[in-house]
């Protein structure tokens, strides 16, 4: 696919995401009907009516046809348990990758109006205004996000070390629930650092894209590049990539375990 092509697929992936949000709002802060996966993974009618939507969209389009020949679409209505519970914390995220290699996306935070789009070699946009990484260079000056696993209650591998480490020698860590926007929000220069572990294709995808595409490293907890079927992550800027990759390798010392890749790629 060529540039022009590769835009395309983002002014379709922007289209689909806000006719999804506006299914997803219906339901924003209202009395909704919700139903376990496990014992603390959440799904309601609006992300599953969210999620059929996209899949829809996407066939409908001429670029489905280009989609099947030459990659996969990744896709998400990845809006539980924060939108369970009110919380405006949510997104969407949809990501052409030829392979596992991103090279077209879209998240958008539809309680918060935010849209991030971008595709590869054409940067990275937050509403229209091109993202770059932040430029700190002391961890100390950083601002962190991560996640945990939905197993955290009853694996080893959960997190809390690494949270010990990055607590201690930064200005604080986020912990707000969407890895998508989350990695966004890295790639804009909100946060400094994100990592997570366990997280599906989706949940990282086209934000992967974008930290790249604004200048950072989205790559694997070693400082190797990406690969989203080991199911973690590590996104940071040049200048704290190397203390980042130090602080997780100090927290993981002397583990006879490693984040167990999930089941769906």
């Amino acid at each position: 696919m060529n540039e022009r092509e590769l835009d395309e697929a983002v002014a379709e992936a922007e289209k689909i995401a806000r006719e999804a949000a506006k299914v997803v709002l219906e339901g924003y802060r209202m009395p909704i009907d919700v139903r376990k996966k496990g014992e603390i993974d959440l799904v309601t009618d609006y992300d599953v009516r969210s999620e059929d939507l996209i899949r829809g969209r996407l066939a409908l389009q001429h670029l489905n046809q280009r989609i099947q020949e030459y990659a996969r679409a990744v896709r998400t209505g990845q809006i539980v348990p924060n939108f369970v519970h009110g919380h405006p914390y949510f997104g969407i995220s949809i990501a052409l990758c030829k392979g596992l290699d991103p090279v077209a996306g879209v998240i958008f935070a539809p309680a918060l109006d935010v849209m991030w789009k971008g595709r590869k070699g054409g940067g990275a946009f937050r509403n229209e205004t091109p993202c770059r990484v932040s430029e700190a260079v002391d961890m100390r000056q950083a601002l962190c996000a991560t996640g945990f696993p939905y197993d955290r209650h009853t694996t080893k591998d959960d997190n809390l070390r690494e949270w010990s480490a990055f607590i201690q020698r930064t200005v604080g860590i986020r912990r707000c629930g969407a890895a998508a926007v989350d990695l966004a929000m890295v790639a804009d220069g909100t946060y400094e650092v994100f990592w997570e572990q366990k997280i599906q294709t989706w949940d990282m995808a086209a934000g992967a894209l974008f930290v790249n595409e604004a200048g950072g490293f989205a790559g694997d907890y070693t400082g190797e590049p990406l690969d989203m079927k080991r199911g973690r992550i590590l996104a940071t800027n040049a200048g704290l990539k190397d203390a980042a990759v130090a602080l997780i390798t100090e927290a993981r010392k002397g583990m006879d375990y490693w984040s167990t890749p999930p089941d769906t790629i």
